[in-house]
């Protein structure tokens, strides 16, 4: 046995408890204990506490006569998210709680509530308990744990996971907007016709027709599955827009314009060659494609959200973000060539046409 083993731990001096120590343990709270995290706002979700806190303050037991909790369980829940800054509690009149502009982001009508949902849903969650198995192979056979082969086909079997996919999608489209739009990088205005490839149901297309009038015809496409949902009202309606459902791996409508929101970050870099030159045989000439997607920037630094989402394309779909070298050689494989890239989008965009 190794004597070190046996050799008993000295007390934490003074000195010790450094900088770098806060961060470790910070660390500790946050990646660490993330597994905890998830499985309680998970509980807050299911429960709809942020709903109840946004009729007003309640006490412990208000809340916990709601939702069918003990008081002592619920004042632990609750407290835990008062760390977190998901609620408050009134300093004056301990055990009575309120919403917060951030939990309110969070309640059925906030914005955020699908991510909420869909990343601490028990599905997502068993996904992800081979990620371990994952890192070990550098292959994911995360889908086969819920029981189906690649990501996408987890749809057919849980509506209500596609209906969170795409309502998360939505929050994400919402956010880009407004950039998109506002961006000095790019103008659509000299294209005649643009299609948005896996549109999803027509948010971003149809924002784009509305603020720029000459573009004749812009193309929602994306799959059957999609596009002819059950839930009709979710399509974005606009005279000059069509939807058009279908498949990026056989064929898509003609254009001079092509956007594609993080649609490429989903497929490995094979079938992201395949979806290109798919395109490039409808393209007209002098045709261009718009990528937004993350650019990871080693120099700049790497932020937390584009490594987590990273690490989430790598579990679900054995899918990567890429740095720019390595888009510039999926372009070269696809036959493509970068032309610009558009600084001041903050998701990423890469304009790129054909050699």
């Amino acid at each position: 046995m190794d004597s070190e083993s046996n050799t008993p731990q000295l007390p934490i001096s003074p000195k010790e408890i450094t900088t770098d120590w806060e961060k470790a343990m910070n660390l500790i709270m946050t990646c660490v204990s993330g597994h905890i995290h998830s499985r309680m706002f998970n509980i807050v979700m299911k429960l709809n506490v942020c709903d109840i806190l946004e009729e007003g303050p309640k006490t412990i037991k208000q809340v916990a006569e709601v939702i069918g909790m003990d008081e002592n369980s619920c004042f632990r829940l609750l407290r835990y998210f008062v760390a977190h800054e998901l609620f408050s509690e009134d300093k004056s009149n301990i055990g009575t709680f309120e919403k917060t502009a951030i939990s309110t982001m969070f309640s059925s009508k906030g914005k955020l509530r699908p991510m909420g949902e869909r990343y601490t849903h028990d599905l997502h969650y068993k996904m992800f308990e081979t990620l371990p198995e994952t890192f070990a192979t550098g292959h994911s056979n995360a889908t086969k744990s819920v029981g189906v082969n690649h990501f996408w086909e987890l749809f057919d079997l849980h509506p209500q996971y596609k209906d969170l996919f795409n309502q998360t999608m939505k929050v994400y489209t919402e956010a880009a907007i407004s950039n998109i739009t506002q961006s000095k990088g790019i103008d659509f205005s000299q294209y005649e016709t643009v299609v948005d490839i896996g549109g999803n149901h027509g948010l971003l297309i149809g924002n784009l027709l509305e603020f720029y009038p000459t573009i004749k015809q812009g193309i929602n496409f994306d799959l059957d599955v999609v596009i002819n949902s059950s839930d009709q009202t979710l399509r974005y309606s606009h005279p000059r827009l069509t939807h058009v459902p279908g498949d990026f791996f056989q064929s898509v409508p003609q254009s001079d314009c092509y956007i594609m929101k993080f649609i490429l970050h989903d497929w490995p870099t094979q079938d992201c060659v395949k979806i290109l030159k798919t395109i490039s045989k409808s393209m007209k000439p002098n045709a261009k494609i718009h990528l937004f997607e993350i650019i990871i920037d080693p120099r700049r630094g790497y932020s937390k959200y584009e490594t987590y989402i990273d690490i989430l394309m790598f579990q679900m779909v054995n899918a990567k973000e890429r740095t720019l070298d390595e888009w510039k050689e999926l372009f070269e494989m696809a036959d493509f060539k970068l032309e610009r890239v558009v600084d001041d989008i903050k998701t990423g965009c890469m304009i790129i046409s054909k050699k």
